[in-house]
């Protein structure tokens, strides 16, 4: 079941009447152009699609003569087959924009936001950086998510997790700061694009009890979230 964690909470600590608390949400602003529409396509077709896509720029004759068959094939079955490409790639271009598109509004607020932890860099047994995450299971269970929805939290005096991903408050500076870094996580590393950095003033357990079973009322769920 797709389960995304959308962390709208009451805090644990008390904010300043200058800290905000954010929604994921907020991060990800919406660009503001027309959707790419993908024509209708059946998933054989798909799979043709596929095909030409990677074997059409192959220098061989059995890479040129299969790409070929797919691209006939697809062509008998009523398909345009460079238009269908050509809105592939201005979808994923798209898709891609939408990913990294970032609030630069933020930019120096003192912020709160709650979401997963995943440790990066250790002092000892206490960790002093991470991902922060909306969601548990990202970037170790299932891909990362789209880079405006990760922050790399900078915490110099150390914060020790209880599990590879842990639920917590964070309360710090935010900016908008895009960067592709290789990152070390328990399941080895991975090129990962960050579209925020914080340096976190408190990090605080989300729930008070950590033994508890189950998310605290204030915590939404949200089905929208593909795996």
């Amino acid at each position: 079941m797709n389960k995304f964690m959308l962390l709208t909470l009451i805090l644990p600590f008390p904010l300043s009447a200058e800290t905000e608390t954010l929604d994921w949400q907020v991060l990800a602003p919406a660009i503001n152009e027309q959707q790419v529409a993908l024509p209708p396509v059946t998933e054989s077709q798909k799979h043709l699609l596929a095909t030409v896509i990677q074997y059409q720029s192959r220098r061989s004759n059995t890479a040129s003569t299969t790409a070929q068959a797919a691209r006939e094939s697809l062509t008998e079955q009523g398909v345009d087959v460079d238009a269908a490409i050509d809105a592939r790639a201005r979808y994923m271009s798209q898709a891609q924009r939408k990913a990294e598109n970032l609030n630069t509004d933020l930019d120096g607020r003192s912020v709160s936001m709650s979401g997963f932890v995943v440790p990066t860099k250790f002092n000892g047994v206490k960790a002093t950086e991470f991902l922060l995450l909306p969601y548990a299971g990202a970037c170790i269970h299932m891909p990362p998510p789209a880079a405006n929805q990760i922050i790399k939290l900078s915490y110099p005096a150390g914060f020790e997790v209880e599990s590879v991903q842990f639920p917590v408050t964070v309360r710090g500076v935010i900016k908008a700061d895009k960067k592709t870094e290789l990152v070390q996580l328990v399941d080895g590393k991975m090129n990962i694009t960050m579209g925020y950095a914080m340096e976190a003033t408190v990090i605080e357990k989300y729930y008070r009890d950590a033994t508890s079973a189950t998310m605290p009322a204030h915590v939404h769920m949200n089905e929208d979230h593909n795996h």
